[in-house]
């Protein structure tokens, strides 16, 4: 019986495994068809996802996503000669220059390359020189401007220049440019503001244009408050004569200056003993005199009438700049174009002083030029200024001036200026002479 039973268990395996063996190849294949499926849509999706280095959670913005805190990502590194190799590089390729040291990136084309780099400008980003003394030239040939010489480091850099032209004085140009100064100051009628006929005792006055019927005077103390403005302007004029009570005295605050301040009459101007005054005293047809012990800060000018500072007086030009283009007579302290000028013994004039018309004579301290009437000047002349990048003249950055005008402005850029280059400035004339001052000549690095 138990032979027959296990006889029979055999019989019944041997049958199930004739019946299954075909369905279990079968689902093998199945199975390893599903898994290879899966396997190539996992290769195939990651093929188009983001990547991380050093993220599991790469920017969905990105492609790449590279995430360090101690390493940073080191791009090729090429000469200049070796970036111009490339051949049709990408819009976008990016190197880094081991030339010019900078990152550098494709902005243009394959076919025409533009590597812009990413470095900052290194300072300094202005180089300056300022100079004030008096220089002359005869040469007919460009020379350097005394001082006038800059160089710098690799960049674009825009150049500027500028000088006060001084000239030799001829007494007819000092009529006509009184008589320009005069109209000028007459056409000025923005800011018109109506005054009583006494100025001072305690007054603070703000800028503008002060027209007064009758004579004005001054008394006491008069203070000019320029609100701030350095360019602040003063202009007082007067129908009648002008004078001052002894002793007044006008103050300058908050940036009023001397060179804008401007007192007219169309008669005469005067002042009393001990006044302190500032501005310029201009007429047309009357005289001007300064009382003993007056200080002046400012000029005198009249275009019909005699000049004179009384004993111990004190007359000074204010340096620089005028509200008033003064032309010729912007280095004078004194000038008439028809009538005496004179001083004390005891006075000091700090300025040039002349007349076109009439007596000339100065006993005090003087410190300036002399101009008698009928001074003239062979040497009035049209100097050309220019620009030179290594001893060769920039294109468009010359000018020819008169000796007559009163600047020089010169302006050129450099796009490719490069280490150790030389910028200058040069000067030459016609014929005669030419004479400048307060010169300045700066080079300003705008980019790389």
């Amino acid at each position: 019986m138990k032979i027959a039973a296990i006889c029979h268990q055999n019989l019944v395996y041997h049958t199930i495994q004739k019946i299954f063996n075909p369905f279990k190849t079968r689902l093998m294949k199945v199975i390893l068809k599903c898994f290879l499926i899966q396997l190539v849509l996992l290769s195939s999706s990651s093929l188009y996802a983001q990547v991380g280095i050093g993220t599991t959670t790469p920017d969905p913005s990105s492609l790449l996503d590279l995430s360090s805190t101690s390493e940073g990502f080191l791009m090729p590194r090429l000469t200049t000669l070796q970036r111009d190799g490339i051949v049709s590089p990408a819009e976008g390729l990016m190197i880094y220059n081991t030339t010019s040291n900078d990152g550098q990136l494709n902005i243009g084309t394959p076919s025409l390359p533009n590597w812009n780099g990413v470095k900052e400008l290194e300072k300094p980003t202005l180089n300056s020189v300022v100079l004030g003394n008096n220089i002359n030239t005869t040469s007919t040939n460009s020379l350097l401007v005394p001082g006038m010489t800059l160089s710098s480091t690799p960049g674009t850099y825009l150049a500027l220049f500028n000088a006060q032209v001084t000239t030799l004085f001829s007494s007819d140009q000092g009529v006509i440019d009184l008589d320009v100064i005069y109209q000028d100051l007459i056409a000025i009628t923005a800011t018109n503001t109506s005054h009583a006929l006494v100025f001072g005792n305690g007054e603070n006055l703000p800028p503008g244009i002060y027209d007064v019927t009758g004579a004005i005077s001054i008394a006491g103390t008069l203070t000019l408050d320029g609100g701030g403005d350095t360019d602040s302007v003063f202009i007082i004029r007067g129908s009648g004569a002008f004078t001052t009570g002894a002793g007044a005295t006008v103050n300058l605050i908050n940036g009023a200056s001397s060179n804008n301040i401007f007192w007219m009459s169309q008669e005469s101007l005067s002042t009393a003993a001990n006044t302190t005054l500032k501005g310029t005293l201009v007429s047309p047809a009357g005289a001007i005199a300064l009382g003993a012990g007056t200080d002046l800060e400012g000029r005198i000018f009249t275009k019909l009438g005699a000049l004179s500072i009384g004993a111990g007086s004190i007359l000074s030009q204010p340096a620089g700049d005028s509200y008033i283009d003064l032309r010729i007579l912007s280095a004078f302290a004194m000038f008439s174009a028809n009538g005496a000028v004179s001083d004390d013994a005891t006075s000091t004039i700090n300025g040039n002083v002349g007349t076109a018309l009439g007596a000339l004579t100065i006993l005090g301290t003087h410190n300036g030029e002399q101009y008698p009437a009928g001074t003239t000047s062979n040497n009035l002349t049209t100097a050309t200024y220019c620009i030179y990048q290594n001893g060769t003249e920039v294109a468009n950055s010359s000018r020819a001036i008169k000796s007559s005008n009163s600047q020089i402005s010169l302006l050129a850029m450099f796009t490719t200026l490069t280490a150790g280059e030389t910028i200058e400035v040069r000067w030459k004339v016609d014929t005669g002479e030419a004479t400048i001052n307060d010169r300045s000549f700066s080079l300003i690095r705008f980019g790389l």
